[in-house]
């Protein structure tokens, strides 16, 4: 079984080598894109592989041209301004074999030169508990994607999109998370909820403390955080609130796969909703808009969303021929 396992991982890592070959080559067509796109998603095992190739790749960019059979070096790999397109891949199947070995090789050599990272994400209305090998653990929540690196003597996080749960377990190693403009250091053991939004991330503490640094370094609007306050980091600076243990507990009712609505408006409900399901809501009538909800809802059952509102509300729900639902006010 596990030499089953190893010869599938090494099958998933040499695909992922090929994509990266050839999504860098000017003849990829539009056709190509959209097959990869689908290989991509069919597994988190695809995404993770492919992160792990391209990054490699992309950070020895000099290395891009393919050795010459006589052994010297092109110049091309010295001036990096200059950088030769890649061969096919459909040209011939030595030249296939030849652009995978040379990606292979880029990756042994970026381990061992800068470490890699390991990206580990979630489709639409997907929840996902990964454990790191030091014990820490990350919870995402739907569309979610972080990429984990360990380097120079520190954990470092990257949420690239969407919401996660951070738990840092006890280490030596600092334990820094990076959403949008804003770097997170744990202070031992901590649980921490980070949200991306358009204009930022917001930050929950429920355990422990965070300091909050802005990126660039230069600036000086530190912010350390304490369990139970929250704060919303943006390019214009920081602010932070207390929350109590009820509204963090709502804020993060995802974790048992549901959307606790405590006074929000159908549209910021709608929004949240929209979220999880690929079967999208849209309000037709604005005038609808402010609504008022309060109750707990699966976070993957927008139909028994909208025969809430319907019931409760003035409202009226149909399906337009793409799947959306369509509230407007009845009558």
């Amino acid at each position: 079984m596990e030499r089953e396992t190893g010869s599938r991982r090494e099958t998933v890592r040499q695909a992922a080598a090929l994509w990266v070959v050839q999504l860098d080559d000017p003849s990829c067509s539009d056709a190509d894109r959209a097959a990869f796109e689908a290989w991509r998603d069919e597994s988190h095992e695809h995404e993770a592989a492919f992160e792990r190739e391209a990054a490699a790749w992309a950070r020895l960019d000099r290395l891009r041209a393919l050795r010459p059979a006589d052994g010297a070096p092109e110049r091309d790999l010295l001036e990096p301004a200059r950088r030769p397109a890649l061969p096919g891949l459909s040209r011939s199947p030595w030249a296939r074999g030849m652009a995978v070995a040379a990606v292979m090789a880029v990756v042994v050599t970026g381990a061992l030169s800068f470490g890699t990272s390991t990206a580990y994400a979630t489709a639409i209305g997907e929840r996902r508990v990964v454990v790191l090998s030091d014990n820490s653990r990350i919870e995402l929540n739907t569309d979610s994607k972080v990429l984990v690196r360990y380097r120079n003597g520190v954990r470092e996080v990257k949420l690239v999109r969407g919401e996660a749960v951070f738990e840092a377990a006890k280490d030596s190693r600092p334990f820094v998370i990076k959403a949008a403009d804003a770097v997170m250091q744990a202070d031992g053991s901590t649980e921490m909820a980070v949200r991306l939004r358009s204009d930022g991330a917001i930050v929950t503490v429920r355990k422990g403390a965070v300091a909050l640094d802005p990126e660039p370094a230069e600036r000086k609007d530190e912010l350390r955080l304490t369990a139970g306050v929250a704060a919303i980091y943006s390019s214009a600076g920081s602010r932070s609130r207390a929350v109590s243990e009820s509204e963090i507990d709502r804020a993060l009712a995802w974790r048992q796969g549901a959307i606790a609505l405590n006074g929000q408006s159908l549209e910021q409900a709608v929004a949240e909703f929209n979220r999880y399901n690929r079967q999208q809501v849209s309000i037709a009538d604005p005038s609808i808009s402010g609504l008022r909800l309060a109750g707990y809802f699966q976070t993957t059952e927008p139909k028994g969303f909208v025969a809430a509102v319907t019931s409760a509300f003035p409202v009226r729900a149909t399906e337009a021929a793409d799947g959306t639902i369509r509230l407007s006010r009845r009558g």
